[in-house]
């Protein structure tokens, strides 16, 4: 008998994983942007959706910890063991919930305001409701040749249905790039953080490669990503804060 799923229905516990030891950029969560630390803007965007009813910062440095509680938003934080991704501490937070849905949003993106989170998130519950055998919603954007050569952006292969089918470091020009939100089911998300990582998956470095070498149905939620930067690397600041000025979020 086919499983039956229970159709989400926002709005949902959001997790914002944050490693301090980033491989790229250590203390990266901490950086300070405009005078604010980067997971300040991440918390205050989180906690300011309509489709988020909780905020959890999942993370492995009491300095995070600290810097969440002494923040003025309703985030809370929760320490978590040395895991290898974000999705990975994400999981170990849900397993301690009931929700059937949990939204992940890495804690590298400070331009994410509750403007693009509902958006995506009403559109991913949309794509859901058509297609219930998916498990876990990404949304993908435009790559540009710069995208394509930098091993710091994953490119993504998206199917005539938007099912994304695999995501890549390599310089490959598959013309789209993924950010880092996810909605996940949640038995996908624990039975996704259960399962070994792949050869591969360690080779590039990115955990999403997880799901397609193990047949998870991905779904992808086209999005506009003009001004959207992810913070990978030290000089990224400047760029964010370039952003951050221009679109009046200071």
């Amino acid at each position: 008998m086919e499983e039956k799923h229970s159709a989400p229905q926002p709005p949902f516990l959001c997790v914002i994983p944050a490693r301090f030891q980033s491989s790229r950029f250590p203390g990266k969560p901490l950086a300070p942007l405009h005078g604010v630390p980067m997971m300040g803007w991440v918390t205050r965007h989180a906690t300011g959706a309509a489709r988020v009813k909780e905020v959890i910062v999942a993370t492995d440095h009491q300095d995070i910890q600290r810097a969440v509680e002494e923040d003025a938003t309703p985030a809370r934080a929760m320490l978590t063991p040395d895991l290898p991704s974000g999705s990975d501490r994400v999981a170990h937070v849900a397993a301690t919930r009931s929700d059937d849905w949990v939204f992940e949003m890495q804690g590298d993106q400070p331009l994410v305001t509750p403007s693009v989170i509902d958006a995506f998130i009403d559109a991913a519950v949309d794509a859901i409701a058509r297609n219930p055998s998916v498990e876990v919603v990404i949304p993908y954007a435009k790559a540009t040749e710069a995208h394509t050569a930098s091993p710091d952006v994953l490119k993504v292969v998206v199917s005539n249905s938007g099912r994304l089918l695999f995501q890549t470091r390599q310089p490959i020009q598959t013309g789209w790039r993924t950010l880092g939100l996810y909605l996940w089911r949640r038995d996908a998300l624990l039975r996704f953080a259960a399962l070994p990582r792949a050869d591969i998956e360690q080779a590039e470095d990115s955990h999403p490669i997880r799901l397609y070498v193990n047949d998870f149905y991905v779904q992808g939620i086209p999005i506009d990503s003009e001004d959207w930067v992810e913070v990978d690397r030290p000089h990224h600041i400047t760029e964010v804060e370039e952003v951050m000025r221009r679109k009046g979020l200071v």
